[in-house]
Formats: structure tokens, C-alpha cells, sequence
């Protein structure tokens, strides 16, 4: 039996570390403050098909192939407030770690 967590595309927002913008223009269009939680796009598609409407989420990435990135909340707090997935490499230059 392998040590994988099934549940782990259904985490919820409350349990997503907080990141901070490393650019104002990233700050200006997404919020200063983003949650988010390592995720592959293939378990970003799985919380798509389950949560797509009660968490205002943006569509998965189309492909065949696994890669690591993240689910993403931005717009905090805001009627504006969405989810999305973003590959590791472009996330992690756009933003830090503030909070686990």
C-alpha cells in the first residue's frame, strides 16, 4: 500500500499556507496575499471535476503529463476570490512563503 493521501486534492483553504507577492504588479492583480498548497495538475483536475463551482475555479491545464505546481487562492477575501493551479517554477518566482 502506498503512503499517498487521496484526500490531499480536497485540502481546504483554511489549511493552505499563506504566501506573499514578490512584485507589486503580481500584488496589484492577485492580492498582496495569496493561500496555496503544492499540487500536481492531474490533482488539481480531480478538485476541479469535484469543486469547480463552490470554489470559483479556474480550468485545469490541458496535457497529458504530470507536472508539480500549486493550487493557488487568489484575491483573498474578495467577491473577486478564485482558484487556480500554477506550474512550481512560475509560482515560486512570484511568490513567498509568510505562514505554514
Amino acid at each position: 500500500m502506498s503512503g499517498y493521501d487521496f484526500d490531499r486534492p480536497f485540502i481546504s483553504q483554511e489549511a493552505m499556507a499563506v504566501y506573499r507577492a514578490t512584485d507589486r504588479e503580481t500584488a496589484s492583480r492577485y492580492g498582496s496575499q495569496v493561500k496555496a498548497a503544492p499540487l500536481s495538475n492531474a490533482e488539481y483536475r480531480t478538485r476541479f471535476l469535484r469543486l469547480k463551482v463552490s470554489n470559483n475555479m479556474r480550468g485545469p491545464p490541458d496535457g497529458g503529463r504530470i507536472f508539480p505546481g500549486y493550487l493557488v487562492v487568489r484575491n483573498l477575501g474578495t467577491k473577486d476570490q478564485y482558484e487556480t493551479w500554477i506550474p512550481d517554477g512560475a509560482f515560486e518566482d512570484l511568490y513567498e512563503l509568510v505562514s505554514e
